[in-house]
């Protein structure tokens, strides 16, 4: 059992998703747990915040936001009617970015999977690291690019808001594509964890930090908005121990070398072991967009043609071509502040 969660000052960044793993084909993944009760807690009022479950993550509005010195704790009822609680976190003070740039290098990361480095973009901030306490960062970046097909089917067709199998029928294609029914952004986040402390450098300028690496998977414009979380020093040991794993063990999917103990605890059973852990983190962010048109590198990304459903299709009615923009972590119909 697994249990992420982050609430922060940032309005759009709360979330939390809960996962356990299985073994499949020799290989370690993940799998998502829907059903579950999640409510956050504001440990002094006892104020409480319900979460809904929204493609494969639990959510809160748009616009929710934790303060600066509130004390916040998690709480999971699970389906199976086990409970589980998170200690209590106490938000740091928010520290702002001052400037953001991006510079393209040809070989910004090195894909297994290719074989090679491939090309993209790495981000850097400033920012002016305050005096009077110590910090803890944890950089987390979100990128939106324009949302080309609102749905996939493969195997399927898009019915009453799901794709109804077509695999008995012979004369079906593959999959089948469907564009949105309006302006709509999908959503990207950064697959590496991204860390700095103050510990030598407490009150100083900060210049050039490299805090996120945006591959080059796509040739559409895109916007990157980094998230600069300020966490509690067990917040960052905890990240720093799941980056010093996954570097040494070749991705997410290795098996752990040993356990990773969060901050989450079965209030029934003190034997249970739980993964994971709750974050309260104060955020500012800053945003820079990307005009990647004019780049000749080879694009590594998967590109799927359209294939539209046709007047004609042997296929159930009614004929259908669009799919709705449905709000979630990965995807939205609010356009970005700063797109240009």
């Amino acid at each position: 059992m697994i249990i992420d969660g982050l609430a922060s000052t940032i309005p759009g960044t709360t979330f939390v998703n809960i996962k356990k793993t299985i073994l499949e084909f020799g290989r370690y993944s993940t799998q998502f747990i829907s059903g579950c009760n999640v409510t956050l807690i504001n440990s002094d009022t006892k104020e409480k915040v319900s979460f809904v479950e929204v493609e494969s993550n639990y959510l809160v509005s748009k616009d929710f936001k934790i303060s600066p010195g509130s004390r916040w704790e998690m709480e999971v009822l699970m389906p199976n009617g086990k409970r589980y609680r998170s200690e209590s976190e106490l938000v740091p003070n928010e520290v702002p970015i001052d400037k953001i740039s991006e510079k393209f290098t040809k070989e910004l990361i090195f894909e297994e999977s290719l074989g090679k480095y491939i090309a993209g973009h790495e981000i850097s901030i400033d920012f002016e690291d305050p005096e009077e306490e110590q910090n803890f960062y944890y950089f987390q970046y979100r990128g939106f690019e324009k949302e080309i097909y609102c749905k996939l089917c493969n195997r399927g067709i898009y019915r009453s808001g799901e794709c109804v199998s077509q695999i008995n029928n012979p004369l079906a294609k593959e999959y089948y594509t469907y564009l949105c029914d309006q302006s709509c952004w999908k959503i990207n986040y950064n697959e590496e964890i991204s860390l700095f402390e103050d510990e030598f450098t407490n009150g100083k300028s900060i210049s050039n930090l490299l805090v996120g690496r945006v591959p080059l998977y796509s040739n559409q414009d895109i916007l990157v908005e980094i998230l600069q979380l300020n966490i509690s020093q067990n917040a960052h040991k905890y990240f720093k121990s799941i980056k010093d794993i996954v570097d040494n063990n070749s991705g997410f999917n290795a098996p752990l070398p040993s356990a990773l103990i969060g901050n989450f605890y079965n209030i029934d059973d003190s034997e249970d072991p739980i993964l994971g852990r709750f974050t309260a983190a104060a955020g500012r962010s800053n945003s820079i967009f990307i005009k990647r048109g004019g780049i000749n590198e080879k694009i590594e990304g998967e590109y799927i043609s359209p294939q539209p459903e046709l007047l004609g299709d042997p296929l159930p009615n009614p004929i259908t071509y669009v799919a709705p923009c449905i709000e979630s972590r990965y995807q939205t119909k609010i356009k970005p502040l700063t797109w240009e």
